[in-house]
């Protein structure tokens, strides 16, 4: 269960797949059906899906293949993974609490924006289904950076946008990766629970 920290801030960073939406079991199927479409021989549990989780997707493959010594088709996993999540995305749900804790940071006047490991369109359409289009000023996705999490880099360029110094931001994150980032901008950081 997410318990929002009694500590204020002037800028949050909320992650958005598996912390505003509850997208993580569907991205789990999507990833194994594209690498089974790629016949890559590799299939994923929870555990080892959310030891990546926050990573940007071609980042996710080159990791697989170095650890596992593969020759994965990023493109090709990539392809039928994004095209089994659109064909599915009417699963996803919002995390409620974590949503109403977005809404009461924005309503005190505090700065909030969305760093995703995700593609914009992706992110842009899952932020839509769960009702929270246009909600956030600020989203930063893995196109805008060059390293994603666990660099730095995406909770950097958010707190930069939003005018906050990185010592003045909460990132909410449900992956170890995300608050491995998070620790490396210098910003304090919570973790939502995930079932995973």
């Amino acid at each position: 269960m997410f318990i929002p920290p009694k500590k204020s801030y002037l800028g949050y960073i909320f992650d958005c797949d598996g912390t505003l939406a509850d997208t993580m079991p569907l991205h789990l199927r999507a990833w194994n059906y594209g690498l089974k479409a790629a016949n890559s021989g590799l299939e994923l549990d929870g555990h080892s899906f959310m030891s990546v989780a926050g990573m940007a997707l071609e980042q996710t493959i080159k990791h697989w293949n170095e650890t596992h010594s593969l020759q994965i088709d990023a493109e090709v996993v990539m392809r039928e993974k994004n095209d089994y999540f659109k064909r599915h995305h009417e699963e996803i749900d919002p995390i409620i609490p974590v949503l109403e804790f977005a809404r009461s940071c924005k309503a005190s006047g505090a700065a909030v924006s969305v760093a995703s490991g995700g593609e914009r369109p992706d992110v842009l359409e899952t932020l839509r289904l769960i009702c929270m289009d246009g909600f956030f000023p600020v989203i930063t996705t893995a196109e805008d950076v060059k390293h994603s999490k666990p660099a730095p880099d995406l909770f950097l360029l958010a707190a930069e946008k939003m005018g906050i110094a990185p010592a003045d931001c909460l990132v909410i994150e449900d992956s170890l990766l995300g608050i491995e980032a998070a620790d490396t901008a210098g910003m304090d950081s919570v973790l939502v629970p995930h079932p995973f």
